[in-house]
């Protein structure tokens, strides 16, 4: 019987710091707690050398005029924060640079946090800590171009108060990005769902079969979010594994400090990130021989498991991790050890669909998207009826990832031409011609005619759409027809604006133009 890998049990899910009377604190003591403990790298943080750290799961965003939005943190991710519509999440307080400040995992397995040069400068600080007048006086101004190490229960400040970053110590369950509507999804989506839940109540390995852009990955993150695990997800590119042997060791063990040329500090290897969390090996199927010989190893609890560096007597338990991996290519034809795919699969196997066998789940897709655009880039937008059903007959090649990609370049593409024609924040309504604009240039870049993107059924579409006629730019309006839509609405000129897609004052300015009045 081939043994089966330990794995650890999810632990219970731990509550939301308590809501406690606020601590006061003179703004020379707490100034002073911020300052007495120096980061790794010599730099000021609050970081207490005596305590374990605390790492944070996930960062509460309060801006201001917007619901709370929480976002989940990702060893594998970055976090840019900043007025830019490219940012991870955007604050549109003209307090906040563009791009004002980025989070991000460090090797030595700490979250920390660098300035932009913003302008206006950001302010670390504790949860639960209030002060008398500017609470900036009273937190920590964060040096430009350094790392400054993050915990959880401690607050970010991007330029003034108005624009915050809480650090959580674990993802409150449900309000990931606010709440979604739910919809009914076709079979497979269901299906889908079914696998999911099943997963979330074991732990035994997991592998997932699907094509590139299915969201392999995405479901492997899904799996370990809702199985509540206290520790990371941590992803590891089986396709960029390094071949050298002390290369590989370094990268899934770690290393200690000076254990070879330009180890300035101590890294916690890829395996030991992962320990009481979930190890997510993408594109298995390029495993190296080495590395697979390696990972037999680690499940098998033999071996030496020190990291590189360390001190004959390492005494170190074995890293527990819950284990799923992903490939495009079936197991049996992946040319990996047999002995390590019979691991690989032995809990569940779950096979991704392509986008083209669940179509009905497009439009479920595209809001999940437009969600987020809304919630995180501010982008308040929709597709017509028309728009969706175009985006449902088109081929995807690229599967969710190139449906996902195209929905956010289309809105946009269309919030800048609004927003230079003069249409102000309204609400996008995402046409099927602004959407058709964007492929039809995108498949020219690419050498492709419209055929290589499009189904058959496309042909099919009925000529009378539905769309509302496209609105002409302001520069185009003619007097007569200013004053016909005057007319039409008595001389509102509110009503006029918002018929002819303009804003207010754009209205006025033509209006003195002609002569009207």
């Amino acid at each position: 019987m081939i043994p089966v890998p330990a794995f650890v049990a999810p632990p219970p899910p731990r509550e939301e710091q308590d809501k406690t009377t606020p601590i006061r604190l003179s703004k020379k003591s707490l100034k002073s707690e911020l300052n007495k403990n120096p980061t790794p790298d010599g730099k000021m943080a609050v970081v207490s050398d005596e305590l374990p750290y605390q790492e944070p799961k996930a960062i509460r965003v309060q801006r201001e005029g917007s619901e709370d939005l929480v976002v989940p943190l990702y060893p594998d991710r970055s976090y840019v924060f900043g007025r830019a519509p490219e940012s991870t999440v955007v604050f549109p307080h003209d307090a906040v640079s563009r791009q004002h400040g980025r989070m991000s995992f460090r090797e030595d397995h700490r979250w920390v946090y660098r300035d932009l040069n913003s302008r206006n400068r950001t302010y670390l600080g504790r949860v639960g800590v209030q002060v008398d007048g500017d609470e900036r006086a009273a937190f920590q101004a964060i040096a430009a171009s350094q790392d400054w190490v993050l915990e959880a229960g401690q607050v970010i400040l991007l330029g003034n108060g108005k624009s915050r970053i809480v650090l959580l110590p674990e993802v409150p369950h449900g309000l990931v990005a606010g709440p979604r509507p739910k919809y009914t999804g076709s079979q497979a989506a269901t299906q889908l769902e079914h696998a999911i839940n099943i997963c979330t109540r074991h732990q035994l390995p997991i592998f997932i079969l699907g094509k590139s852009g299915t969201g392999k990955t995405y479901l492997a993150r899904e799996i370990h979010t809702r199985g509540r695990f206290d520790g990371n997800f941590v992803i590891l590119n089986c396709g960029r594994l390094p071949q050298d042997p002390t290369t590989l060791t370094s990268e899934l063990l770690g290393h200690v400090k000076g254990a070879f040329t330009g180890a300035a500090i101590a890294r916690i290897g890829k395996l030991y990130s992962a320990a009481g969390g979930t190890l997510f090996l993408d594109e298995v199927e390029f495993l190296p021989r080495i590395a697979q010989d390696f990972l037999i190893d680690v499940l098998e609890g033999s071996g030496n498991l020190a990291p590189l560096g360390a001190p004959a007597d390492f005494r170190e338990p074995p890293p527990r991790f819950r284990l799923i991996s992903a490939s495009k290519t079936p197991l049996h034809q992946t040319g990996l050890r047999p002995d390590l795919t019979q691991r690989l699969a032995t809990g569940d196997v779950i096979v991704l669909p392509s986008l083209e066998e669940r179509r009905a789940d497009i439009p479920n897709l595209v809001e999940s998207f437009l969600h987020r655009l809304k919630a995180e880039q501010r982008y308040d937008a929709e597709f017509t009826s028309n728009a969706m059903a175009h985006l449902q007959k088109l081929d995807w090649p690229g599967q969710i990832r190139e449906l996902e990609s195209t929905v956010k370049a289309v809105v946009a593409r269309e919030a800048a031409i609004r927003s230079i024609e003069g249409f102000g924040s309204q609400r996008l309504v995402i046409s099927m011609e602004a959407t058709e604009r964007y492929l039809v240039q995108r498949r020219s870049d690419f050498g492709l005619t419209s055929t290589n993107a499009v189904s058959n059924n496309t042909e099919n579409s009925p000529s009378n759409s539905a769309d509302p006629p496209s609105r002409k730019r302001p520069i185009d309006l003619t007097a007569t027809e200013l004053r016909a839509t005057l007319e039409k609405h008595q001389g509102n000129k509110t009503k006029a604006a918002s018929e002819l897609g303009i804003a207010l004052n754009t209205l006025k300015t033509k209006m003195r133009s002609f002569g009207l009045k």
